[in-house]
């Protein structure tokens, strides 16, 4: 520990002191000036209370002297005299205006009073009616469908059904030949066992098996030899 800190160790309860009066005279300080500032507008009220008050009492006056011109004049005036239209006319226009100082202190407490005596018992009553309720959702709207369920063991056979009358009988078909007119079926000469439509009257196609062969004509001895 430092010598100033033992220092200030040591009277710490000065400053302890010195912290609350500046805490006090600051209280003391805010105050005054919140007194300061309720007297300055009590002050204001004051005024501007003393300056209704002429006006009113200016009014007041210019009403009585119009009511007298116009009585003198032999007329009923309309407006009624101020005195009546106006509840404690005089004390609302003195001035200056009385303004109600300070309350005083407050007085000791009175003794408690008996007690009363014990109310009579309630009597239970029912309540009001609630409102209606809402009305709940139709209840003949049908439902979803519900999931198809399984099938049902199978029925009794039913009983043969009578014999239905003959039909009609049919018209001569066409004759077995399936190629147009001026064709007819032929066997051709590669695959005697396949029949085929051809032309009538058109020429008899060559033999396969007679006409010489490419692979013949180039073993032929007799062909012609290059040098």
């Amino acid at each position: 520990m430092t010598r100033t800190q033992h220092m200030l160790y040591r009277r710490r309860y000065l400053l302890w002191i010195t912290a609350a009066l500046l805490a006090l005279g600051g209280g003391l300080a805010i105050a005054f000036l919140q007194i300061d500032r309720a007297e300055g507008r009590a002050t204001e009220l004051a005024s501007e209370a003393d300056r209704r008050g002429d006006a009113v009492s200016t009014l007041a006056g210019d009403v009585r002297t119009l009511r007298a011109q116009i009585k003198a004049g032999g007329e009923t005036p309309a407006v009624p005299d101020p005195a009546q239209a106006v509840d404690d006319l005089p004390a609302r226009a003195e001035v200056p205006v009385p303004i109600p100082g300070p309350p005083g202190p407050a007085g000791a407490r009175g003794e408690r009073g008996p007690a009363g005596e014990p109310g009579a018992a309630a009597t239970p009553s029912p309540g009001p009616s609630g409102a209606p309720g809402r009305a709940g959702a139709d209840s003949t709207v049908p439902g979803p469908a519900g999931p198809q369920g399984p099938a049902g063991p199978a029925g009794p056979a039913g009983k043969d059904g009578a014999n239905g009358q003959d039909g009609v009988d049919g018209r001569d078909g066409k004759d077995g030949q399936t190629c147009p007119a001026g064709y007819s079926l032929q066997a051709p000469p590669t695959d005697p066992d396949a029949l085929v439509c051809r032309r009538d009257g058109a020429p008899a196609q060559p033999d396969p098996a007679e006409a010489p062969s490419p692979l013949a004509a180039a073993l032929d001895p007799t062909r012609r030899q290059y040098p």
